[in-house]
């Protein structure tokens, strides 16, 4: 299933903003653009890993300078594990960078970002809502045409953070959702952790690859899906496409998948391979996404190496080898 090697995979993402997928849904009146962001991992202590952590500051100043350059941006997300340990040193050398962005930006938490470290400072989810929302978790913003639905999955309150990868959505969050659902017409659900059919494509693909691997689950996954199925009138097919689009991040390979008829995009990893990032096209025919590439052929190289014993990076270097991942307005 997959070809290990590592010129072969970085040749996948050569080409100048290869188009990862096109959507029939959200539609939007207005023409909007957004770039989405996830997995940098930022770490001012690691060196090397998988997750290439000796250049992730590198990562995010080269995403600040694409962005900046990218005409007619409406916003930023970012969908999650902006940092690795939560620190607060890890936030301030993403503060720093982030600093020089000229766009409006939005965030919600990865799994990563709240984490309880006895042996380090770490932020609390106060503090992340206050620097990265418009005032708390969940939220809706409007951007454009369209409205982003943010939802927490990490497991932090703001009583607590933390102490499990394992994501979680709370029963209000998914309340709120219901209702929110019922009143905007082009919705964007934002949430780190995956849907069931995406951890699926992970699993099946896992007992074909020649490395190990896994992922922390999604234990309110079942349920996201039956309020997403819901504003569909609970008629959402495997093909549907007329459900909300849900982004993720969280595995660091980028895949299209339909869980109950609720179409999951995964977004690419900024950090890991493959050094990317993605931007939201939404007009009246539908949505277009191009994945933007922020190193060069040898620092992909660098990062697709270091991650030749790890199987998100090999399933990455597969899913880009077979793009678009999908063609719903047949163009």
């Amino acid at each position: 299933m997959v070809d290990a090697d590592p010129v072969d995979a970085v040749a996948a993402v050569d080409s100048a903003a290869p188009v990862l997928a096109r959507f029939a849904q959200p539609t939007a009146e207005r023409p909007t653009r957004i770039a989405l962001l996830s997995d940098l991992h930022l770490s001012v202590e690691e060196t090397g890993t998988w997750r290439v952590s000796h250049r992730t500051e590198e990562r995010l100043e080269a995403t600040v300078e694409s962005v900046n350059r990218t005409p007619d941006l409406d916003a930023v997300c970012f969908v999650g594990d902006l940092v690795q340990r939560g620190t607060q040193a890890e936030y301030e050398a993403f503060d720093r960078v982030l600093a020089d962005l000229e766009v409006p930006f939005y965030a919600v938490p990865g799994n990563h970002d709240l984490l309880a470290d006895g042996s380090r400072e770490t932020l609390s989810l106060a503090e992340f809502e206050g620097r990265y929302t418009p005032g708390e978790l969940p939220y809706h913003q409007r951007i454009g045409g369209v409205d982003l639905l943010a939802l927490n999955s990490n497991r932090s309150t703001r009583d607590s953070l933390a102490e499990t990868y394992t994501g979680r959505l709370e029963p209000e969050t998914l309340e709120w959702l219901a209702e929110r659902l019922e009143t905007v017409s082009n919705p964007l659900v934002a949430v780190h952790h995956n849907l069931p059919a995406t951890r699926r494509l992970l699993w099946d693909s896992i007992e074909q690859l020649p490395v190990s691997g896994g992922s922390p689950d999604f234990e309110t996954a079942d349920e996201l899906v039956g309020v997403l199925g819901a504003r569909c009138g609970g008629t959402g097919t495997a093909g549907g496409t007329d459900g909300p689009l849900v982004l993720t991040g969280h595995l660091h390979f980028p895949a299209v998948t339909s869980t109950r008829g609720i179409r999951e995009f995964t977004l690419p990893s900024l950090g890991p391979y493959p050094n990317a990032y993605t931007v939201l096209e939404i007009d009246e025919g539908g949505t277009t996404a191009t994945m933007h590439s922020v190193s060069d052929r040898e620092e992909r190289l660098e990062s697709v190496t270091h991650g030749l014993e790890h199987s998100r990076v090999l399933l990455a270097a597969t899913q880009l080898a077979g793009l678009p991942l999908v063609d719903e307005c047949g163009r």
